[in-house]
């Protein structure tokens, strides 16, 4: 196959991967915020990182997507593609593990944010840890991709 195509396919792998991670951590996150809305408004735009938190997701992807179609002219070799596929592997791997500790943890913060308000501070933890592994993917890419 030709290092053009290998690329092409990488940029394609990095969208469709995060995209799907981010859709998870939403619409898992989206219904619980919802419902504690309903019963608690003033905590809505606090709670609303779940959702922002996995909308990041899509954008890491798309990060690496443009810096990899921005280097289709100079990958020439086999090489430089398996990079550059990998990059992309690595990036939508991290996102789609992100989205499950999202997921996990987000209508959970999100429910005893409802009966304890003050527990946000610690509650949230989990949810800036689990971006924080999407996060350590992102760099990597940068750095496979040059």
């Amino acid at each position: 196959m030709e290092p053009y195509i290998i690329a092409v396919i990488a940029a394609s792998v990095c969208i469709i991967g995060c995209a799907a991670a981010a859709v998870y951590a939403i619409k898992t996150c989206a219904p619980a915020l919802a419902s504690v809305t309903s019963e608690k408004p003033e905590l809505g735009s606090k709670l609303l990182i779940t959702i922002i938190l996995g909308e990041a997701l899509a954008i890491y992807g798309l990060l690496i997507a443009f810096m990899i179609i921005a280097r289709l002219p100079e990958i020439e070799t086999y090489d430089q593609a398996i990079q550059t596929l990998l990059a992309a592997i690595t990036m939508s791997g991290t996102a789609i593990i992100a989205s499950i500790g999202i997921a996990y943890c987000g209508p959970a913060m999100m429910s005893a944010a409802t009966e304890r308000p003050e527990s946000f501070t610690t509650n949230i933890l989990g949810l800036v840890l689990s971006e924080a592994l999407a996060i350590y993917g992102l760099l990597i890419a940068f750095m496979l991709n040059g």
